[in-house]
């Protein structure tokens, strides 16, 4: 594997509504990258509460400011605002998880983040 070469694409999926604190994904880094990009989806949606999904590296948030996590309005389907993390940086060994942050009754949640070379 070359220096540029993409490390990989954490995607996960909640079939039902995910719960607060449900992780959806998540992997070890297996050498120095960066976290490119995120983008989530929903296909149904049966509460007026947003979902909101967080980026954490070893269990602490990537991002600085909380409102810049992707989150879906309540009532709505389709894809996530999005705002890629404060913090990219990613060590080998670090563990990437993509969480429900806050739960908002939306089914068919799909989170995906690209780690790609530093």
């Amino acid at each position: 594997m070359t220096d540029t070469a993409v490390q990989g694409i954490l995607s996960g999926f909640a079939a039902t509504a995910p719960n607060a604190s449900q992780v959806l994904a998540a992997m070890v880094a297996t050498r120095k990258a960066q976290i490119r990009s995120v983008a989530c989806y929903c296909q149904g949606s049966s509460g007026g509460t947003p979902t909101v999904i967080d980026i954490q590296n070893n269990g602490v948030s990537c991002y600085t400011n909380p409102a810049d996590r992707p989150t879906l309005a309540g009532g709505q389907t389709g894809k996530f605002t999005s705002v890629s993390p404060n913090h990219r940086a990613v060590r080998l060994g670090d563990i990437i998880s993509l969480v429900c942050a806050q739960a908002g009754g939306h089914a068919g949640v799909i989170a995906t983040v690209a780690i790609e070379e530093p």
